[in-house]
């Protein structure tokens, strides 16, 4: 896991990926496109659920919950719709709102994603620039139009 401890950050965001290459892509789109938001990291669906819930190695992550979650689908040990389906059931975690994204375009994943409680479900674009530009669409409407309960 990597991340950065920030006080009350304004714009947190939950990265659950796997992938390195990803997570790489996501840093540099962020760097480039000059947004302030406090990033943090985890590699699989359990890593995700302890960090949300401050659990284990993440008992200081409680007293910082994200503002968003960006989970991928496919996800070792939690798959991204299983993390999806403990967080709506919930209490203090049920209004998190969460974008699911995966290369998936495939009818059922989208459909399982939304009946599982996903906020929105969005395909990651292979070309690096209409990455960025859909990045800064999520961040654009979810930390500056959305108005969201407080963590």
């Amino acid at each position: 896991m990597k991340t950065s401890t920030l006080p009350n950050p304004k714009h947190a965001l939950l990265l659950v990926e796997d992938s390195p290459t990803e997570v790489q892509i996501v840093q540099r789109a962020l760097k480039d496109l000059g947004k302030p938001v406090h990033l943090c990291v985890v590699r699989d669906g359990q890593e995700a659920m302890d960090y949300l819930l401050g659990q284990g190695s993440f008992a200081e992550a409680k007293k910082s919950r994200p503002q968003l979650v960006l989970l991928d689908l496919n996800l070792p040990r939690l798959s991204g719709l299983d993390v999806l389906r403990h967080m709506r059931g919930h209490p203090d975690l049920r209004s998190l709102p969460v974008v699911l994204w995966s290369t998936s375009r495939k009818v059922e994943d989208i459909r399982a994603g939304y009946l599982a409680g996903a906020n929105s479900f969005i395909e990651k674009p292979r070309d690096y620039k209409r990455f960025r530009d859909v990045l800064e669409g999520i961040l654009h409407y979810w930390f500056e139009s959305a108005l969201l309960l407080p963590p």
